[in-house]
């Protein structure tokens, strides 16, 4: 799986892009497999991705182990930072807003 960016065009990454690269980036990073994209913003031109992954499968229940990641990528769709912000169990999650 590669982790390049999308070829060069006039128009600006889109979300969608950006989430996708994060997707394949996080993928090949860890070798985990991805639980969400919990969020996609747009900072000066480039995107900041966060998403969670699966570190340890949860023996019995759905208490498994997640870890969040945050993916930065450039305006020209390149991964310019990678990082894992926590981990947790499942039911640790904040409660949604």
């Amino acid at each position: 799986m590669s982790t390049q960016a999308l070829p060069q065009t006039s128009e600006a990454l889109s979300l969608v892009d950006a989430m996708a690269i994060a997707r394949r980036s996080v993928a090949v990073f860890t070798e985990l497999p991805i639980d969400s994209v919990v969020s996609c913003i747009a900072l000066d031109g480039g995107w900041q991705v966060n998403i969670d992954v699966i570190e340890g499968a949860a023996r019995m229940g759905d208490n498994d182990l997640l870890a969040a990641y945050e993916v930065s990528i450039s305006p020209s769709g390149e991964v310019s930072a990678f990082s894992r912000k926590r981990r947790y169990h499942r039911e640790d999650r904040e409660p949604a807003e």
